[in-house]
């Protein structure tokens, strides 16, 4: 690892700590906001270190260690060559910077014991939704919100109703869980964009201010404007989302508004449609499957017009149409796991996005293909019980790490 990333890790751990205590100024707060802005991955390892529950957990099991020896042996699996020749990590960077806290363990430490005493700081002024109380249910669904102004609203913890004002677009949470953007009296002073983020194990639901639906997947992110103020209705997705696209025409003009996802090095455009796209880096592909309506795929200088149960799958070399198991591909917006020959690195990179946890390939693991169906809330010891039944491999689970093993155990 260069000096320069190890001296990042270490600021960005400090910065961390402090916002622990509650001891970040302005301009460590930006900072830090900048950072959780930078990857996805960033905001995960945010999101657990910020866990008190977990937080507690991990002190205690690292209270066990000498902070020395488990600091060596992060690091024997982060360099080792014969570590990283033989088993698959889906998250090197917060492995990283976990390492680095192991440094600054007294200031989390400190953090357990005084979470209480310090006060708390004040929302920023375009926020005024309320945190739940302690103790109150949590929500399944689980998604930060970034607003124009870089300021980030944890929306499982905040209560229903008005989140944030953005110019004249209000920013609800309804009973069902959802965002909901609400335009009221004139546009003109409302610009900016809006980022959903979601991570591992949670997933999300927007009503953006044109009326359009979007479901968002685990582990993934949109950016949206607040209004939508040109012909060309844009949006930025990474990750998974399955789309249900609003008509939507200009004012005074009746011309209608184009509606485009921006994914993987691709340009999706919606002409009346529902539609999913699955691009998560993981997976080395990405993949376009309408619903309804028509869509209109641009890659590489060259399109694609996608009719309702045609699924467009893109590489880095090969772009092809196919047909689609509808149900397959949006299963997961249905609360369902649908497996259909699926390989068995794509199985297992759905279950640890889903489930948060980490997968390690033992030597002389298979290639495997499965089929079957669960439902995604069931317990992952159910789902893998399932995939043992072919008798290719078996599966243990220790720390948030499940290893595959070949054959019997």
């Amino acid at each position: 690892m260069k000096e320069h990333q190890i001296e990042k890790a270490s600021h960005i751990a400090s910065l961390i700590v402090r916002d622990m205590q509650d001891k970040l100024t302005v301009d460590q707060r930006q900072e830090l906001d900048t950072w959780l802005q930078e990857d996805g991955d960033n905001f995960l390892l945010y999101e657990d270190l910020m866990d008190e529950e977990k937080l507690g957990y991990d002190l205690n099991e690292l209270q066990t260690y000498d902070h020395n020896q488990a600091y060596e042996k992060l690091a024997q699996k982060l360099f080792s060559p014969e570590v990283t020749r033989t088993r698959v990590y889906f998250r090197i960077w917060p492995y990283m910077v976990a390492a680095v806290l192991l440094v600054v363990a007294g200031g989390i430490t400190y953090f357990a014991l005084n979470t209480n005493t310090a006060e708390k700081p004040k929302p920023r002024s375009a926020i005024v939704a309320q945190k739940k109380s302690p103790g109150a249910q949590p929500d399944t669904k689980k998604a930060v919100l970034i607003l124009a102004d870089g300021s980030n609203v944890v929306l499982n913890e905040m209560n229903d109703g008005n989140i944030a004002q953005q110019g004249n677009v209000a920013i609800l949470k309804n009973q069902n869980g959802e965002l909901v953007y609400k335009l009221s009296g004139a546009a003109e002073t409302t610009s900016g964009l809006n980022t959903l983020r979601t991570p591992r194990g949670g997933e999300y639901q927007v009503v953006l201010e044109d009326g359009s639906k979007v479901w968002l997947n685990s582990a993934s992110t949109l950016q949206f404007p607040v209004h939508f103020t040109t012909n060309d209705r844009r949006v930025v997705l990474t990750g998974e989302a399955y789309f249900e696209v609003a008509t939507a025409t200009m004012p005074n003009t009746g011309v209608k508004k184009s509606f485009t996802v921006n994914v993987d090095n691709m340009e999706v455009q919606a002409i009346g449609t529902s539609f999913n796209i699955s691009a998560y880096k993981e997976d080395n592909r990405s993949q376009t499957t309408v619903v309804e309506g028509l869509v209109k795929v641009n890659r590489n200088n060259q399109s694609k017009l996608l009719t309702p149960g045609k699924k467009l799958v893109a590489s880095d070399s090969t772009v092809t149409v196919e047909e689609a198991d509808v149900k397959q591909e949006i299963a997961w917006k249905n609360g369902e796991f649908v497996f259909r020959n699926t390989s068995l690195k794509m199985v297992m990179n759905e279950l640890a996005r889903w489930y948060d946890m980490d997968v390690v390939y033992e030597p002389g693991v298979p290639s495997l293909h499965f089929s079957g169906e669960v439902q995604r809330e069931s317990d992952i010891t159910k789902v893998l019980q399932m995939l043992e039944y072919t008798g290719g491999v078996t599966f243990t689970i220790s720390k948030r790490i499940i290893t595959i093993h070949p054959g019997k155990k």
